[in-house]
């Protein structure tokens, strides 16, 4: 897949992953537009790099999502990759019940329901185009979740399910749909969960990830694991469940 000259929108792209793609497409000379629901962050953002286009909004809001994607279809026609990075992870003890549920963020809303939304607000726009893409990016955990982050784990199986039906659906079309499947990087993503339960390692560095995340884009890989991760498509799905608490990525 070209990276350059494109014209990119990347929700959740104020720090993390997404902030690291938002610059990997801006040093190729892509058109990049991040949204993210921190006022204060995009104004970090903007002012180091200027060139970005920073936009609010809470893409676990069905209002916020309509509003974006009409904002951002009439300012920029040319549009044509959608990144669907939005994502928030809470530890959950599932027999405190439910005020433990919905004691934080929606997590549901936010990684799931969101990407259908925002996929189904641009699909139209994307299919009148030469080459399009959709990057969805899910988790090692959708694949072998981790017991504290049930509904995180949920989520992402869930947007690997979605990802391979929609992929499957475009089939033919000028659109491509592209999973990123990270391993444990070492972003903001659930931080203050991980500091109160005295998580050391806080996974690779997204220096060292976001690489591999390129490398795959080029090579027009459907799903993007990083090291060995994708042998759970190949192992018995057993062998793959028993990796659970150790895996080796």
């Amino acid at each position: 897949m070209k990276l350059s000259n494109r014209t990119v929108l990347i929700t959740g792209g104020t720090s993390g992953i997404g902030l690291g793609l938002a610059e990997a497409f801006l040093k190729s000379k892509s058109k990049v537009i991040v949204c993210g629901r921190n006022p204060e962050k995009l104004k970090v953002i903007k002012e180091k790099f200027p060139e970005f286009t920073v936009l609010p909004c809470d893409i676990g809001d069905a209002s916020a999502r309509e509003k974006l994607a009409a904002d951002v279809l009439r300012r920029f026609p040319d549009i044509d990759i959608l990144v669907n990075n939005a994502g928030i992870q809470r530890y959950i003890d599932l027999k405190k019940g439910y005020s433990a549920l919905k004691a934080g963020d929606d997590e549901i809303a936010v990684n799931f329901t969101g990407l259908v939304d925002m996929t189904a607000l641009f699909i139209e726009h994307l299919l009148q185009k030469q080459a399009a893409a959709i990057i969805n990016v899910s988790s090692g955990l959708g694949f072998m979740p981790m017991p504290n982050t049930p509904v995180y784990s949920a989520t992402k199986a869930a947007v690997h399910t979605y990802s391979l039906v929609l992929r499957q659906q475009l089939k033919g079309t000028p659109v491509k749909v592209i999973e990123i499947v990270p391993p444990m990087v070492d972003t903001d993503l659930n931080k203050a969960g991980r500091d109160a339960n005295h998580i050391k390692f806080r996974g690779i560095s997204l220096a060292e990830y976001i690489p591999t995340v390129l490398a795959g884009l080029e090579k027009d890989e459907d799903i993007i694991f990083h090291g060995d991760a994708g042998t759970v498509l190949t192992d018995p799905r057993g062998k793959s469940e028993s990796r659970l608490l150790n895996p080796s990525w």
